[in-house]
């Protein structure tokens, strides 16, 4: 008897885990689909940006280029960038968005910081790496003189 309570509970949670997630994420992209529209500005699956420019059944035209027309199925389109727009622009300001990030990102550089230069160079120093010779150019192959 545990043994059966013990399948049915993890089948339960295996479909509140997977399964509802992915048919939410179906019946969404199935909605996608049924809003596009000629001119909205779309990103495919493949990841290709475009401005529809005509609707067929199953087949969507997508302008990538002036002058430069694909054909793709309509369930290749990932998303609507027109649609993301629209609730940006209704929606939050930049403002918003950053009060939400918060004191997490600072413009400000860090005082005090004495761990060097940041752009990868090495901190100068006073004495020369070993084997670098003297410290005063000589006669020999180094110096720029004929050796």
């Amino acid at each position: 008897m545990g043994a059966l309570l013990l399948l049915v509970l993890l089948f339960v949670v295996m479909y509140a885990a997977m399964i509802r997630p992915q048919q939410k994420r179906a019946r969404e992209h199935q909605a996608l689909i049924a809003a596009v529209e000629v001119g909205d500005d779309v990103m495919t699956t493949a990841g290709i940006f475009g401005t529809v420019t005509a609707v067929e059944a199953d087949v969507v035209s997508v302008e990538i280029a002036p002058g430069t027309v694909m054909r793709v199925a309509r369930a290749a389109i990932g998303r609507r960038m027109t649609a993301e727009l629209d609730e940006y622009a209704a929606g939050e300001t930049y403002d918003d968005l950053d009060d939400e990030i918060g004191e997490s990102v600072s413009d400000d550089p860090v005082v005090g910081d004495d761990s060097g230069p940041t752009n990868g160079e090495a901190p100068p120093s006073e004495t020369p790496p070993p084997g670098a010779g003297p410290a005063t150019p000589g006669p020999g192959p180094g110096s720029g003189e004929p050796g």
